[in-house]
């Protein structure tokens, strides 16, 4: 059952249908536009940015140590 402005159950049915994607720019646009998915990591990248975040993560522990030497006396 349709119960919105215009017809249609799709990702652009609260716009009319002169407006959506498909009547502007042709049927199935929206199927063509290409994903944002980023770029694999080569293993030299993913090796770096994991030691990164271990350095983070490791500076990080080390303050909540010491605050808690602190709060406990």
């Amino acid at each position: 059952m349709w119960w919105g402005r215009y017809p249609g159950h799709g990702p652009f049915s609260y716009l009319p249908p002169w407006e959506r994607p498909g009547w502007v720019y042709g049927r199935g646009v929206c199927w063509w536009y290409p994903y944002g998915y980023p770029a694999y990591r080569t293993k030299e990248e993913e090796i770096a940015a994991l030691k990164d975040e271990q350095r983070d993560l490791q500076a990080r522990l080390r303050e909540i140590e010491e605050r808690l030497k602190e709060l406990e006396g």
